[in-house]
């Protein structure tokens, strides 16, 4: 698998509490892997409207193929104070893009990132790093 992009966004706590927002703040950061940031925002969000996201305790896992990804990439935040998203309060979001037509791509992301949160010790690394470190820690598991 080749390198995939992660993009870290910092995310303040004044920042804007609602899910929407932060997919439409990362989005914004990850710009340079999309043909139409808009178009992204609403697959994501079409997506969580069909399945929740927030699979594993204080992280949430935001994705979409969409016609308005060029490059296949993941954005992360970090959001200490926590969020509501859906039923569940979050610390760190993992969003990840894919090609509306890229089904192998897609799914070898998805699978190597739940690989790694599948362990615990990483999931606590990641919760006590800065944003800049967990970019780094999600970048290695492609590398």
């Amino acid at each position: 698998m080749t390198s995939i992009p992660v993009v870290p966004v910092e995310l303040t706590n004044d920042a804007i509490k609602q899910k929407s927002s932060i997919i439409q703040i990362m989005a914004q950061k990850s710009q340079h892997y999309l043909t139409d940031v808009e178009k992204f925002v609403e697959d994501v969000m079409a997506h969580e409207q069909e399945m929740e996201t927030d699979v594993l305790p204080d992280i949430a896992l935001p994705h979409a193929k969409s016609g308005g990804v060029s490059t296949p990439f993941i954005a992360v935040s970090k959001y200490s104070d926590g969020i509501v998203w859906n039923n569940n309060k979050v610390k760190l979001i993992v969003m990840i893009g894919a090609q509306e037509h890229a089904n192998k791509e897609h799914l070898a992301i998805i699978a190597k990132l739940a690989a790694s949160l599948a362990d615990d010790d990483f999931i606590a690394e990641l919760l006590n790093s800065d944003i800049q470190t967990i970019a780094h820690k999600i970048r290695g598991i492609y590398e």
